[in-house]
């Protein structure tokens, strides 16, 4: 059996940031010491309890304090990203883990990130938009930008 985490992380609201982004490293690397296999890590850009607004560069900061232990975006919303811009980053992440990433990619979130990026769901579900935005990361990663014609 292969034991993992998964960690939005959770704060108490108006804690301080760098000291929770802290204190999650120290356990991440604790459960790299104890041998847990992998972590993922949530994402949200508004929820005060839940302030990972970029799990990539929590993990890129996080492979430095850990020796084995892989880890995986628990998820990257597709739909609130420009996927050309995910592309690169999880592309980049990739090389930086050194076979360590795993790439995990969702349509969740709260209305108010929608609400906030000006999304507006009556043109497409964000499902729709993941599933678009899953077809470019693909054909960016397989064959360059090419002439995708999407409709988001």
């Amino acid at each position: 059996m292969k034991l993992g985490l998964f960690t939005m992380p959770l704060h108490p609201p108006g804690s301080s940031q760098s000291e929770t982004y802290q204190n999650d490293l120290d356990m991440v690397a604790k459960m790299d010491e104890l041998g847990l296999d992998e972590i993922w890590v949530g994402e949200h850009l508004l929820l005060p309890w839940e302030n990972m607004p970029a799990p990539d560069l929590f993990i890129s900061r996080a492979l430095g304090v850990t020796e084995r232990i892989f880890f995986g975006t628990g998820v990257v919303l597709l739909h609130l990203h420009n996927p050309i811009v995910v592309a690169h980053r999880i592309a980049m992440l990739d090389h930086l883990a050194q076979g360590r990433l795993y790439f995990g990619i969702g349509s969740g979130g709260s209305p108010s990130e929608l609400q906030m990026l000006g999304i507006d769901t009556d043109k497409g579900s964000p499902r729709d938009r993941m599933a678009e935005s899953i077809d470019l990361i693909l054909q960016l990663w397989e064959n360059g930008l090419g002439d995708f014609k999407g409709r988001f």
